[in-house]
């Protein structure tokens, strides 16, 4: 039963992306699958069971993906970079090559909002987590990594609704990012590493 939920899953994401939410029947998910709709129902009840799953799905990709991501960069402005490329990115290219794609993604709050809350909480950690070394490494700004990165997720829905296309939207998230790192030193901690390296490095000729 678990595999042939996982097929139906796989076959639904892609029906999902093409068409959006409310176009999509369940008649259309059962042959996407390639089973009968007697079938269909025996394992998701529901369209909305089904949506739910894709969105989880979708959400675990994305988060993995940053997750796995980050490790390959050094400096907090190529990690968060990197991340709001996956989260807010590409997305926003994905709603401009198809108009449905809006309607998957709205639909997303209506009929799986535990499992968007629950990626939501999850990108934040993941923010938090770049950011809480330079936060811990300053004293300028009172505020926690979490409360931070609260900020700059919230930033991000609006610059997607402002961005004519994805370069402007690009360039809005780099602002946004240049900004908090500014406010915490993080050029000064770079050059600082750079200096201690040096010294090192020439300690040891």
């Amino acid at each position: 039963m678990a595999e042939k939920a996982e097929d139906v899953v796989t076959a639904a994401t892609q029906i999902f992306a093409r068409y959006g939410y409310k176009r999509v029947t369940m008649a259309d998910l059962a042959e996407a699958a390639h089973i009968s709709r007697p079938a269909l129902y025996l394992i998701f009840p529901s369209k909305e069971q089904v949506f739910r799953a894709v969105v989880a799905r979708v959400f675990a990709s994305m988060l993995g993906e940053i997750r796995q991501g980050v490790s390959r960069f050094t400096t907090a402005e190529e990690k968060l970079t990197f991340a709001c490329e996956i989260w807010c990115v590409r997305p926003f290219e994905m709603i401009l090559a198809s108009p449905d794609a809006r309607d998957l993604l709205e639909n997303s709050y209506e009929f799986a909002a535990e499992a968007t809350v629950k990626a939501a909480r999850d990108f934040l950690s993941l923010v938090a987590e770049i950011l809480d070394p330079l936060v811990r490494s300053q004293n300028k700004v009172h505020l926690s990594s979490l409360r931070i990165a609260q900020l700059v997720a919230s930033a991000l829905p609006g610059f997607k609704g402002s961005a004519e296309n994805a370069a402007q939207l690009r360039a809005l998230i780099a602002g946004l990012i240049a900004v908090v790192l500014a406010s915490l030193d993080e050029s000064d901690a770079i050059e600082k590493r750079g200096k201690k390296r040096t010294a090192k490095n020439t300690g040891s000729r």
